[in-house]
């Protein structure tokens, strides 16, 4: 994890900055590819991938030198953790969404496997809170034509729109960050910094 990118972990809603300009927040079940996504799309290490689901058991919140702050939730799902531990994670990520209000949640889908409870949880809440949001198919490089395209109609039914990304070829993330970029308030342009 890049430190001098890094701006906060928050492990408790008193550990939120005071000042959050431009929060875009990803969330999804555990082991859908968050980490490896982040990377790509702030073209840095940032992130730690890990192979055991559910390591992230804070929000971290990451510089991404455009504009913008990526607000990287825990995964949910089938993370091996106490029950304990899920309930304040769900407080936590819920501080966040009510106090915070994203511009955008980047909500991340395995096309690869049904659409569980918790993603459609993840979309009702959302849309309960009124909050911009965008369903994104990550691992897209390990589906055929025929898969893509059923998944694709599937998760346009149960989302409104999905855009595929592959961290592995690097399709879809452009498009990601010009997406995100399109949520930046009137005036600002994003500025990279080395």
């Amino acid at each position: 994890m890049k430190k001098e990118r890094l701006l906060a972990a928050v492990h408790g809603p008193d550990d939120f900055p005071a000042k959050t300009r431009n929060l875009v927040a990803f969330g999804g079940r555990s082991n859908v590819g968050k980490s490896s996504l982040l990377n790509a799309l702030l073209r840095s290490e940032v992130a730690r991938i890990s192979k055991t689901p559910g390591r992230t058991r804070a929000i971290y919140l990451f510089d991404s030198n455009e504009g913008w702050i990526a607000a990287d939730l825990p995964g949910f799902g089938f993370a091996a953790v106490s029950r304990g531990d899920r309930a304040a994670w769900t407080e936590l990520a819920a501080s966040l969404f009510a106090e915070k209000r994203p511009l955008l949640t980047v909500q991340l889908i395995d096309p690869r496997i049904p659409t569980s409870d918790f993603d459609l949880d993840f979309r009702d809440y959302l849309r309960d809170l009124a909050l911009r949001s965008a369903c994104v198919a990550t691992k897209a490089d390990r589906l055929n034509q025929s898969e893509r395209s059923q998944a694709r109609a599937r998760l346009e039914k149960e989302f409104g729109g999905v855009l595929f990304v592959s961290t592995r070829t690097g399709e879809g993330i452009e498009a990601l960050r010009k997406r995100i970029q399109k949520e930046l308030p009137h005036g600002e342009t994003p500025q990279k910094r080395n």
